[in-house]
């Protein structure tokens, strides 16, 4: 189908960076930290993006094999997949090449490792960045062999999505915030209007996400009454006793 055939490689090429990029730094962080580099400094040259292509191989990984491997038997059937112009413009719009567009018309002011003025900080956000994909990456295995974008192929209740709907584009986003924050900060030293600027850029790119989640619970819905049934379980899309 479409979808796999779109889907499907760019999972395997996605998966093979994080792969080598995972290896890449976890070897450098055991070559270089005999030498003696501080934790400090390890975890900014190396540390910080080990994790980090750690924590996406598995979020992909489990994409990969739910593109790849489709069976009844394996309760990973495709029952439907979103008939529309907008769930399907709202999701590519996410990915590439689409995403290079998308990154021209709303800005891209996320880095993926924002760099922070105070060592404590530093630390501390970062972390906090990588706890958030970390989550991120549970919900995709939380989801299993059902993982795919655009399709029905059976609700998921376990994990993360036992507490709201929409986990893993909660987490992404705060931590897109997170990235975005030094050049935010920067750009409001500039001017107001600049700093403005950068957070409308960010809002964007959450409001993006916003949509795909609304959309793909038009299309759960529309399918079955099983999605109807998890919504009135799990009230909150995506935060806890707020939204």
């Amino acid at each position: 189908t479409l979808l796999k055939s779109f889907f499907g490689p760019l999972m395997v090429m996605s998966l093979m960076g994080f792969c080598i990029g995972a290896w890449t730094n976890g070897s450098s962080i055991v070559a270089v930290g005999l030498d003696g580099l501080g934790p400090g400094a390890l975890f900014d040259r190396f540390g910080f993006w080990f994790l980090l292509q750690v924590i996406l191989f598995i979020d992909v990984f489990f994409f990969t094999i739910g593109y790849l491997v489709e069976s009844p038997r394996l309760g990973n059937e495709i029952r439907s997949v979103d008939p529309t112009i907008v769930g399907w413009g709202a999701a590519l719009l996410c990915y590439p090449p689409f995403n290079a567009v998308t990154s021209k018309l709303l800005g891209a002011t996320v880095s993926d490792f924002p760099q922070f003025d105070n060592p404590d900080v530093h630390l501390a956000l970062n972390i906090a960045l990588l706890v958030l994909m970390a989550i991120y990456a549970s919900a995709s295995a939380a989801l299993g062999l059902k993982a795919s974008n655009l399709t029905h192929r059976g609700i998921v209740s376990r994990g993360p999505y036992s507490i709201v709907r929409h986990p893993a584009y909660t987490c992404k986003n705060i931590a897109w915030w997170i990235g975005s924050a030094p050049v935010a900060i920067a750009a409001f030293q500039q001017s107001f209007r600049a700093g403005m600027l950068a957070v409308g850029s960010i809002a964007a790119w959450t409001f993006l996400y916003g949509l795909r989640a609304l959309t793909e619970e038009d299309h759960l819905r529309q399918v079955d009454d099983e999605y109807a049934a998890y919504a009135a379980k799990v009230r909150y899309r995506f935060i806890p006793g707020v939204f």
